[in-house]
């Protein structure tokens, strides 16, 4: 990452890229912040089960933080893409790789803490103060019947069966990964991105990490 201000694309100049020496210091702030954000999905995930617990002020700046975090995850990106480019050292080189995986699970969290704000926006104190008794009676009601139609919605953090190897086939085995649901896709049947730094299949323009999407039963899901 840069020292300073930075800059680069948003229009300041270029960078002043660190040197593959800072590694170890790197990886550990990239470190604090996956923990600090990890400890943000357990604090928020109390409320998907309570609606109405949060405030929109607390909402908001949750997703401004994370939005922040995003918006420079690029910096890291980059600075590991030009470490890996350089002659390294087998030591070296390990470090970079744990640098690099450290940055993917990290914008990983990102996407998971900005669908679950998003999530709760709709349903903070200010939200459930400005309804009527009968609307959230009618909503409560909704939000069960939704539940056992599809008791997996749209972007809803879970836990799911995957395979860390290709040639594990004894799904018996099959630990209980992260994940995030797309879509039900037929009755009994959902997509689910697969949220482990360890199954990262490459970047996308963005520099964000690619996950594999799998196709799961209801028994290969749990809510989070």
């Amino acid at each position: 990452m840069a020292r300073g201000d930075g800059g680069g694309r948003d229009g300041r100049g270029e960078p002043e890229w660190r040197p593959v020496a800072d590694v170890d210091m790197m990886t550990a702030v990239v470190l604090e912040q996956l923990g600090a954000n990890r400890d943000q999905v357990r604090t928020l995930e109390p409320a998907r089960r309570a609606p109405h617990l949060l405030d929109d002020h607390t909402v908001e700046r949750i997703k401004q933080v994370i939005r922040q975090q995003r918006d420079h995850m690029w910096l890291w990106v980059e600075t590991g893409e030009r470490w890996q480019a350089q002659d390294l050292t087998a030591a070296e080189a390990a470090k970079v790789d744990q640098y690099v995986a450290a940055v993917e699970a990290s914008a990983a969290s990102n996407t998971v803490i900005l669908a679950l704000a998003d999530e709760l926006a709709a349903g903070t104190i200010e939200a459930a103060l400005a309804k009527s008794d009968l609307e959230l009676g009618v909503e409560a009601l909704a939000g069960a019947l939704a539940r056992q139609a599809n008791p997996f919605p749209d972007a809803s953090p879970v836990r799911v069966r995957y395979p860390l190897t290709a040639g594990d086939t004894d799904e018996t085995w099959w630990p209980w990964l992260m994940g995030l649901v797309v879509g039900r896709v037929a009755p009994g049947e959902w997509d689910v991105v697969v949220i482990d730094d360890r199954l990262v299949e490459g970047l996308d323009a963005g520099g964000n990490p690619v996950y594999p999407v799998c196709r799961r039963a209801a028994e290969a899901i749990r809510l989070q």
